[in-house]
């Protein structure tokens, strides 16, 4: 927990997350960071590592394969701004990489060209809720 505070998440925000996820308590210094490293690969700054953290602490207790297989897919895909995604939606983080499979393939399917389908949810990130 006091890693949480060395990245600059207050008290009150720790209590917050901890509302919504109580197994972060649970979580080693090394696994924080591991997950903060992952973000930092990213290019994420400090600050959108806080926002992501501090809005969507179950990212912090998922299986670190599979968020590194979201990461992948959505990179394989053609989504060049991970940070700058992940700041804006930090719940696409909670998706699995079958999810993003099957909806892109879906509108594969639906004559939809893929640099369109992912221009569209790269400008608009909230559309990934309808996954």
């Amino acid at each position: 927990m006091i890693e949480l505070l060395n990245l600059g998440i207050s008290e009150a925000t720790i209590k917050s997350m901890l509302e919504l996820e109580p197994n972060i308590k649970d979580l080693a210094k090394e696994e924080i960071v591991k997950y903060y490293e992952l973000l930092k690969e990213l290019n994420c700054s400090n600050i959108q590592i806080v926002n992501i953290i501090s809005s969507n602490p179950t990212y912090l207790t998922r299986s670190f394969n599979d968020i590194y297989k979201l990461i992948t897919t959505l990179s394989n895909y053609g989504f060049n701004t991970l940070n700058v995604l992940f700041d804006a939606n930090p719940y696409i983080l909670n998706l699995d990489s079958l999810e993003i499979d099957n909806y892109i393939n879906n509108r594969l399917n639906n004559n939809e060209l893929l640099e369109d389908i992912v221009d569209e949810l790269d400008s608009n990130p909230y559309l990934f809720n309808e996954i």
